[in-house]
């Protein structure tokens, strides 16, 4: 399996040293910054550098960016992906990211699926990415509303292989009504 990864900061990073680390045969990862493509290459966490040409070979693209570049990138590149192949974000809010790309996806020939890690520390950035960060963490998973079960069940074991013991799927709508009561809302109540 082929994996790329868009944006190496906490969660990208974090991903791409855990898939590598669990054995996937080849990881590819992009950063805006050519420093941490550099430090993720030297550490073994990706095997070289996403290129726009590698979208065409990659059978999962992970995109870890916030929400309005999520959907930037992913529009910009849709004819880029391989057909049949798994898009998926990480993204914290759901509805602004999925109502848009379920579109994308089906238009273009792949397959968005949301994807929302419930892990995480109070630093960001590549430094501060750990392959140990999903052990026991949940991930939220949504889907569009027609989507073969054998890409779900493929999603949930690649992401127990990295940690994750709490599969949850839900939709987009949903997804944002239970994350603001229980992250969104205590992220403001720390932040204050």
């Amino acid at each position: 399996m082929t994996i790329g990864i868009i944006g190496l900061g906490l969660i990208g990073g974090s991903l791409a040293k855990a898939l590598k680390f669990s054995g996937v045969e080849l990881v590819l990862g992009y950063d805006i910054s050519e420093s941490v493509v550099l430090k993720a290459k030297l550490l073994g966490a990706i095997d070289r550098e996403l290129t726009e040409k590698d979208l065409q070979n990659c059978d999962l693209t992970i995109v870890a960016l916030y929400p309005g570049a999520t959907v930037e990138y992913v529009q910009s590149h849709a004819r880029l992906f391989k057909k049949g192949s798994i898009v998926i974000d990480t993204c914290g809010v759901k509805e602004t990211v999925c109502t848009p790309l379920f579109k994308t996806a089906e238009e273009n020939g792949f397959i968005f699926v949301g994807a929302h890690p419930m892990a995480g520390i109070e630093l960001s950035g590549f430094e501060h990415s750990n392959a140990n960060m999903f052990n026991k963490a949940s991930m939220i998973i949504v889907p569009p509303d027609v989507i073969d079960l054998v890409i779900l069940d493929k999603l949930k074991k690649l992401f127990i292989s990295i940690g994750f013991t709490d599969i949850k799927i839900t939709t987009p709508k949903n997804h944002d009504k239970m994350i603001a009561y229980t992250s969104q809302l205590a992220h403001v109540v720390s932040n204050a």
